[in-house]
């Protein structure tokens, strides 16, 4: 053998040897990487026997990897099924175990699957704990073998912030609720007293009298109404309002609407009109919800639509829909602001004109609308006026608890 051919011998070894030192080295790196990773991971084959973890899982079951590796998913995670089954299959057995479900799902169809929140009766240190994970499955081939890479990620302190928030939301509703509803006694009492001084059945009142006499009065009733509404809006915010869905037509709800509205219209020196174009016919919906929406829509047409303005309401059939649309010549609405209405306690900054409100009107009618699975559009322009435009589904079929039923359900297990 030549010396050059010793010399390329030489070569090709200390190449072969560099190139094995840097794969164990990128080994090393990679294996650190996955070591140092807060998330808990597992690798996973087709038996759920578990090839690798990390040390966060380690951490987590309170195990040396002696006692993880090549062992079965569910005896390692100490679950306590696991201890009470006696098939021999681990967890297999049970058929609702989130983790193994989560497992077959992506081995079987070889898709990831992400976020499956659960709460595992795991064991660590000999103390029985339950705290909330997070699980994600992702599937990966080595040496054309299929495995399934799954982490576990504890979500205990998020989850518990989170029911801490469910208590907090459900008693400043409760504690709301209970305020309005102690304030309407009081309230109803005051304005039938003053009415009963107006009406001078208690006796004879002067000019002067009566002037401040129906400033209580308009300031009652004006209490009553944002009592009325922050009632409404809490109830719709825990799904607890009821939709009584019934076959109508819509013209003899907006003609009740307009009989209403007409006297305060012309007190305003508003010209109030109601058109109905072509034949709606009927239609199902809850009729008091939907006078409700109208009437908050044709109040706010009238409060910025300056004197001797028009309000126009007006419904017809389009395609598949009912439309109900309530134009005014009012001072409209800014642009930057009209994606904004229909948020909770959003109020339009006017300036030099302070309009009383909660701003929770607007959001009341949208949600009303939603419940009828419909929509409500807005078109406006700075003092040329605002058109409001709702749209109800014509088929719409619901059963009269449908809505405020499933809304309870996921609120009682929210709050349990």
């Amino acid at each position: 053998m030549s010396a050059e051919t010793d010399k390329s011998i030489q070569r090709a070894l200390e190449e072969d040897k560099e190139l094995r030192l840097a794969l164990y080295q990128k080994q090393r790196n990679l294996e650190a990487i996955f070591d140092a990773v807060p998330i808990g991971m597992l690798l996973i084959d087709r038996q759920m026997i578990v090839k690798r973890v990390n040390n966060t899982i380690r951490k987590i079951t309170a195990k040396d990897y002696s006692q993880l590796i090549d062992k079965n998913i569910c005896d390692i995670l100490g679950c306590k099924n696991t201890a009470n089954d006696t098939s021999g299959n681990g967890c297999l057995s049970y058929q609702n175990c989130v983790i193994i479900k989560t497992i077959q799902y992506t081995l079987k169809n070889q898709q990831p699957l992400h976020q499956q929140d659960f709460k595992p009766n795991f064991k660590a240190n000999d103390q029985q704990v339950k705290p909330w994970f997070s699980l994600t499955t992702e599937p990966i081939i080595f040496d054309n073998k299929l495995f399934v890479v799954l982490t576990i990620e504890d979500i205990t302190v998020r989850k518990r912030a989170e029911e801490k928030l469910l208590e907090t939301m459900a008693l400043k509703s409760q504690f709301i609720s209970t305020v309005s509803h102690e304030l309407r006694t009081p309230l109803a009492c005051m304005k039938e007293s003053i009415t009963i001084v107006l009406d001078q059945i208690a006796g004879k009142i002067n000019k002067k009298q009566r002037k401040f006499l129906d400033i209580a009065k308009r300031n009652v009733d004006r209490l009553s109404r944002l009592i009325n509404n922050v009632l409404d809006f809490q109830k719709l915010e825990a799904g607890k309002m009821t939709c009584h869905m019934e076959q109508d037509r819509i013209e003899s709800a907006l003609e009740e609407v307009y009989e209403t509205m007409l006297a305060i219209a012309k007190k305003k020196n508003i010209n109030l009109s109601l058109e109905i174009t072509d034949n709606p016919g009927e239609s199902i919906f809850d009729r008091d919800k939907i006078i409700q929406i109208v009437t908050n829509l044709v109040n706010n047409a009238i409060k910025f639509t300056p004197d001797k303005g028009t309000v126009t309401i007006k419904a017809g059939e389009k395609k598949e829909n009912i439309f109900i649309s309530i134009k005014d010549t009012g001072i409209g609405i800014p642009a930057d602001d009209l994606r904004k209405i229909f948020n909770s306690f959003y109020r339009v900054y006017r300036s030099g004109k302070e309009i009383q409100g909660t701003g929770l009107g607007l959001p009341i009618v949208k949600k009303i609308v939603d419940m009828h699975h419909g929509r409500i559009d807005v078109e406006s322009e700075l003092n040329k006026g605002s058109t409001f435009t709702v749209y109800l589904p014509k088929k719409f079929k619901v059963n009269k608890q449908t809505v405020s039923a499933e809304n309870d359900q996921l609120l009682e297990k929210a709050i349990t």
